[in-house]
């Protein structure tokens, strides 16, 4: 009751405020009411509604004052306004990435980053100039190497022993669901012809021979990983901050971590207390689907854990939410290991990985629905998915209808016949646009040949799920690709690039528009967050999250919104990026 109370009172506070701002005439306003900003001259789209754009928007304190005509904003403006004229520009609400990995991320960018080098040597090269860099490091690590590079995605471990002999190496797949590693590194496990693959793990291994290969797939990463000394608390704090500073100048206001352990936690807790949190947060806390109803306890445990520490500590409250748990239904496509319904086209005995079975998934789902946490799936083959709709489903029928906002994330390979259950059971489709591509490698060297023709027609059916009612909301999964929104922006309108060569779309039957894909990024992407309430939409009373553009993405030319730069962002009425 006392809840329902306090929430009833903070309602009341809102709605007086908004009834304030938005029934006080500009020209009647007093000093006290004058604006700290105003934005003019330009294109803003509110989201709001049917007559979204206005000419003028004023900003105070951490919340927006105004929206509307540039006549009416004038007696907003006093001494100690900065009035902006954008001078053509687009101001829009700032941007939600559904599913992001601030914090592994931003510890990549530090560390032997192999991000977006496409050649084999070239990946040798950078390896070996970090090792002799670093004589002090006891393990050479690095991250994000491009794994359709190596045939069939499998470096051998004898390639990497010529760059580091004597020490052990761990380097991760862009996609990290794959790791490869030295003889040092195998021998350090204990990992040999003899050795099983772990549940839920698949250790590659020479045809004649059998020894490990090299190139370790999903759980069975962790047996050389789990030997690799942890960074500091300090390094996962600047590791965090300096991905905030990439997403503001992205535009990204608001981000859902997608998978957070308690030294990730702990890293976010830190910057919110320094008061250096620049978006708000998500947490969605890892939980190990195979471990069933046993492993919900645990999940529980630690988000009653974490909401108490921001209880003795309320301000960063605002920013930091505990409300979901990240759960593995399967692996990926390009490592075999996404669960399909199907055999792949050239391994007839392989369906992949589920990493539960039905009953085990139905638990853990249903006992998570029940505690109220929002449930965050990782599903990329058919089979997969349709498990998670299946737990989903089955929740619903033991818990009954509550808002849970659950989603699912990735959705590579969906069965049309699952597509009308999203809208059914109200799952949010979590979709990572930029890899519906055929400018992608990891598409026409590993998916297709695993997929086969009538499967490939549906990857990433963005368009069409949009078509049957469901909500939709978008992620970058950065570090495994870029965290620029744009990028995925024209993907998902244009099927094809992102780049300025127009040309016809790879199957334009999931192409889906503009407007659909913005507001997956704004309205609905604060709403996954339980954050409609405050932003998601430029509205006097809301907070003043906003990002002004260098072109209105709604008319240029759809092959050139990945050229798109943000010229500002605001977040609680705070530029935190300005160019």
């Amino acid at each position: 009751m006392a809840r329902c109370l306090k929430g009833l009172v903070a309602g009341t506070v809102l709605l007086w405020l908004l009834v304030q701002f938005s029934s006080c005439r500009p020209s009647q306003a007093s000093a006290s009411d004058q604006a700290d900003m105003l934005f003019q001259n330009g294109r803003i789209h509110t989201l709001s509604g049917p007559d979204e754009v206005v000419e003028a928007l004023a900003v105070k304190g951490e919340r927006i004052l105004f929206a509307g005509s540039e006549e009416d904003a004038k007696g907003l403006i006093g001494p100690k306004t900065r009035v902006i004229d954008l001078q053509g520009k687009t101001l829009l609400p700032g941007f939600t990435d559904a599913h992001v990995h601030p914090v592994s991320g931003g510890l990549a960018l530090a560390g032997c980053n192999l991000a977006d080098i496409l050649d084999r040597d070239t990946i040798f090269a950078v390896i070996e100039r970090y090792a002799l860099a670093h004589p002090e490091k006891e393990w050479i690590r690095a991250d994000n190497f491009w794994l359709p590079v190596f045939p069939d995605g499998n470096p051998r471990r004898e390639w990497l022993d010529k760059i580091i002999p004597d020490r052990p190496a761990y380097v991760t797949s862009s996609d990290g669901h794959s790791a490869w590693v030295n003889t040092k590194a195998l021998q350090l496990a204990g990992i040999t012809a003899a050795t099983p693959d772990p549940p839920n793990g698949r250790i590659e291994r020479d045809p004649v021979t059998k020894a490990p290969s090299g190139a370790l797939r999903e759980d069975a990463m962790d047996l050389v990983s789990k030997l690799i000394p942890k960074p500091a608390h300090e390094e996962l704090v600047a590791a965090l901050k300096r991905t905030l500073q990439l997403a503001n100048s992205l535009g990204i206001t608001n981000l859902v971590e997608a998978s957070a352990s308690e030294d990730y936690i702990e890293a976010y807790l830190e910057l919110a207390k320094r008061g250096e949190l620049s978006a708000h947060v998500s947490i969605s806390i890892y939980g190990d689907i195979s471990k069933g109803a046993d492993g919900v306890a645990e999940v529980v445990r630690l988000n009653e854990k974490y909401k108490s520490r921001l209880k003795e500590n309320p301000e960063p409250a605002t920013d930091i939410r505990f409300d979901q748990v990240k759960l593995f239904m399967d692996g990926v496509v390009e490592g075999t290991t996404a669960a399909m319904l199907e055999p792949y086209s050239h391994q007839p005995d392989n369906k992949g990985m589920a990493n539960a079975d039905p009953k085990t998934a139905n638990e853990a789902i249903a006992a998570l629905d029940k505690a109220g946490i929002q449930v965050h799936v990782h599903a990329i083959g058919d089979r997969g998915i349709r498990m998670t709709l299946d737990a989903f489903e089955q929740a619903r029928r033991e818990n009954g209808v509550r808002d849970s906002r659950h989603h699912i994330a990735h959705l590579h390979v969906i069965h049309p016949g699952d597509i009308p259950r999203f809208k059914a059971l109200d799952v949010t489709a979590n979709f990572q646009a930029l890899w519906a591509t055929l400018e992608d490698t990891y598409m026409t060297d590993l998916n297709f040949p695993y997929l086969g023709k009538e499967r490939s027609e549906w990857q990433y059916p963005i368009g069409t799920m949009a078509g049957s009612g469901a909500r939709l909301v978008f992620g970058s999964d950065w570090d495994v690709s870029t965290m620029d929104p744009f990028d995925a922006m024209q993907v998902a309108v244009t099927r094809r690039g992102p780049d300025s060569i127009e040309r016809e779309p790879w199957t334009p039957q999931h192409l889906t528009d503009v407007r659909t894909v913005v507001e997956g990024y704004t309205r609905n992407g604060a709403w996954l967050t339980f954050r409609e309430a405050e932003c998601g939409t430029l509205e006097p009373g809301k907070l003043a999250d906003l990002i002004v553009l260098d072109r209105d993405i709604f008319t240029c030319s759809r092959f050139e919104i990945y050229n798109t730069e943000v010229v500002m962002t605001l977040f609680r009425g705070r530029v935190v990026h300005e160019k």
